[in-house]
């Protein structure tokens, strides 16, 4: 392994000279670093650190004469030049510094009219972000531009602070205002505070892309903390793989599935974990990135093995969506399941049977509520043996009583979730009477904000009814209003209101009402429970499906 040489002393360079090193494609950014994070408080913090001549420490450099790297092609508003690698020369790219850097680059630096031929810009840093940054020479304090509303006279651009010809314009303008002497003054001042700047630039010369990543990995574990993801992304990219890349293609083929909201790039990295027999719950990125490194098409894998997970829930228990799953735990050892599953040369045909029994068991058990990763790897133990049709028992842990239906109402809990897709199996009617078309596809696109209180202010599960978001106020009104005119028995019946609840309804005893529906539901639930325990019954989930 070649060994890394070190500059004895950092070099002492200009902000303006080290922001143009990039403007002109002899610094650039790599692909494996992390999207621009910092917020708005911390670019505001840096810009007075430099303003007021406070160190912001120094940034690290890796050049090297033979690795030509993949890198961004923007940052922030600006588009970077492509440079070809040259024979011979050291090409550098910025290791540490990022964040700073291109809070700089997009604060400060001249914008230029962008070339209507050159197209859009694939992947750049920063670019979601606002840059309209100013500095009110009034108060002296920086200021980002909110709305389309136009800045002030005295707010200066702060793009102009290293165009000559852009602020001698705006000076001219400021001439013009009471006080010019001193606005002109702050603007001189604040200008010459970023012209003098001074950054130390350390640099390593070594031609090994691994040792490379490391020293990276490892200088990042200070500032903003980095997710595990970005931390793989670093220590597995290659010239030939770039994770970034691979789980991009890897969440359009979820979308298209109709899976959403996006997952976050860790649901990956576990259901890898899990394929390995690694702890999900410890970020163990010296060995995943190995790994990773070593067999890449693993993550394409994982893709596959979830996208057939998600099939199972769709199609087998009625999880349209990732805003209907109880729990992310479930989706990773299904994953695991359907990889294990695939493996066999000849597997049970009942085994999907049983990993729909199994997917509820937990759910109703709450399995993964508070789960520890000893408890995590004796289910995923236990569902590849079910996967492999060498136990026949959906769930590892004894069949207990389960938790009654909640009282209280909370999208978010595993019981709760259930109760709505309990309630969408009726098929709802909406306020004319008419079947609310796909009920849990509705659930899937509105969340908890398809499944609304009854009466405002009370949190009790039998308060709650299935409707569009858009209906909700005219179905309260049906209801509360005009139940004996407008509401029909199947109306009723649909959301789960007996003739006993309703009678309450019209006599406007709310307490009645909720004691009596809550009951209904309480019988709905325990029916399902029945036939899940009862592992010789034909079960049948709990909602149609699509």
């Amino acid at each position: 392994m070649a060994t890394p040489a070190y500059l004895s002393e950092p070099q002492i360079q200009s902000l303006a000279r080290l922001l143009q090193e990039i403007m002109e494609g002899n610094l650039r950014l790599p692909l494996f670093q992390r999207d621009f994070v910092w917020q708005n408080n911390q670019r505001i913090d840096l810009l007075q650190s430099v303003r007021d001549g406070i160190p912001i420490g120094s940034v690290l450099i890796w050049r090297t004469a033979t690795r030509s790297l993949q890198c961004f092609q923007g940052i922030g508003p600006h588009r970077l030049p492509e440079r070809p690698a040259m024979e011979g020369i050291l090409r550098s790219y910025l290791l540490d510094g990022v964040q700073r850097l291109t809070t700089l680059l997009g604060s400060i630096h001249p914008r230029t009219s962008s070339d209507p031929s050159a197209g859009p810009i694939e992947r750049a840093i920063g670019q979601e972000w606002s840059w309209n940054l100013y500095y009110d020479l009034e108060e002296r304090a920086f200021k980002l531009q909110e709305g389309d509303e136009e800045p002030p006279p005295t707010w200066q651009p702060l793009w102009l602070t290293l165009d000559g010809i852009g602020l001698l314009r705006f000076q001219r303008e400021l001439a013009k205002h009471p006080g010019a002497d001193r606005l002109i003054n702050a603007s001189d001042e604040l200008v010459s505070a970023f012209r003098d700047y001074k950054i130390p630039v350390l640099a390593i010369v070594t031609e090994d892309l691994e040792q490379a990543t490391r020293i990276f990995h490892r200088i990042n574990s200070r500032g903003t903390p980095m997710g595990e993801f970005h931390m793989m992304q670093a220590l597995t990219w290659s010239e030939g793989f770039d994770l970034r890349e691979r789980l991009t293609v890897a969440k359009a083929r979820l979308k298209e599935q109709g899976w959403e909201p996006e997952p976050e790039e860790d649901l990956f990295l576990d259901i890898c974990k899990a394929a390995l027999d690694l702890n999900i719950f410890e970020e163990d990125v010296e060995e995943l990135s190995q790994r990773l490194a070593a067999a890449p098409q693993m993550i394409d894998e994982a893709t596959d093995n979830l996208l057939l997970a998600v099939r199972f829930l769709q199609n087998e228990c009625g999880i349209l969506s990732a805003e209907l799953l109880p729990s992310r735990y479930q989706l990773i050892l299904l994953a695991e399941a359907m990889r294990t599953h695939r493996a066999c040369a000849n597997p049970p045909s009942d085994v999907m049977r049983h990993l729909v029994r199994w997917f509820w068991l937990t759910t109703y058990g709450n399995a993964f509520r508070a789960v520890t990763g000893n408890k995590l790897q004796r289910l995923l133990h236990h569902l590849r043996q079910l996967a492999e049709g060498k136990t026949t028992r959906a769930w590892g842990e004894p069949v207990g009583m389960f938790p009654a239906l909640p009282e209280r109402f909370h999208y978010r809990s595993a019981r709760s979730k259930v109760l709505a897709l309990h309630l969408a199996g009726l098929r709802p009617r909406d306020a004319s009477g008419q079947p609310i078309e796909e009920p849990v596809t509705l659930l899937a696109r509105h969340g908890a904000d398809a499944i609304v209180p009854l009466f405002r202010g009370r949190a009790e599960s039998a308060n709650r009814i299935i409707v569009h978001p858009q209906q909700a106020q005219a179905m309260r009104d049906l209801l509360l209003e005009n139940l004996l005119m407008r509401s029909s028995a199947e109306l009723l019946a649909s959301h789960a209101i007996s003739p006993d609840a309703a009678k309450a309804l019209q006599e406007q005893d709310m307490t009645r009402f909720l004691e009596v529906r809550g009951k209904t539901l309480e019988e709905m639930d325990q029916r399902f429970i029945d036939q899940l325990v009862d592992e010789e019954a034909t079960f049948s989930r709990p909602s149609p499906g699509r």
